[in-house]
C-alpha cells in the first residue's frame, strides 16, 4: 500500500509516517518503480502499535 493508504488506515498524516521513519520507529519504506513509498501489512501493524503506545502515554523514545 502507498503512504496515503497507510495514513488513512491509521488516522495519521503522511508527514507523521515520514517522521516516524526518520526517527527510527518505522523501517525505511520500500519503493515502487515510480518512486512511491510502499508499505506492507507488517508496517501497518507496527504503526498501529506505535499509535496505541502513544495513546497510553509512552514517549516516542521509549517506543523506539
Amino acid at each position: 500500500m502507498r503512504i496515503g493508504e497507510l495514513a488513512r488506515e491509521c488516522g495519521v498524516n503522511p508527514k507523521t509516517i515520514r517522521y516516524y521513519e526518520a526517527f527510527g520507529l518505522l523501517p525505511k519504506a520500500g519503493r515502487a518503480p515510480s518512486g512511491h513509498r510502499t508499505y506492507s501489512d507488517r508496517d501497518l501493524q507496527r504503526l498501529r502499535f506505535i499509535r496505541r503506545a502513544k495513546q497510553v502515554g509512552l514517549p516516542l523514545v521509549s517506543i523506539r
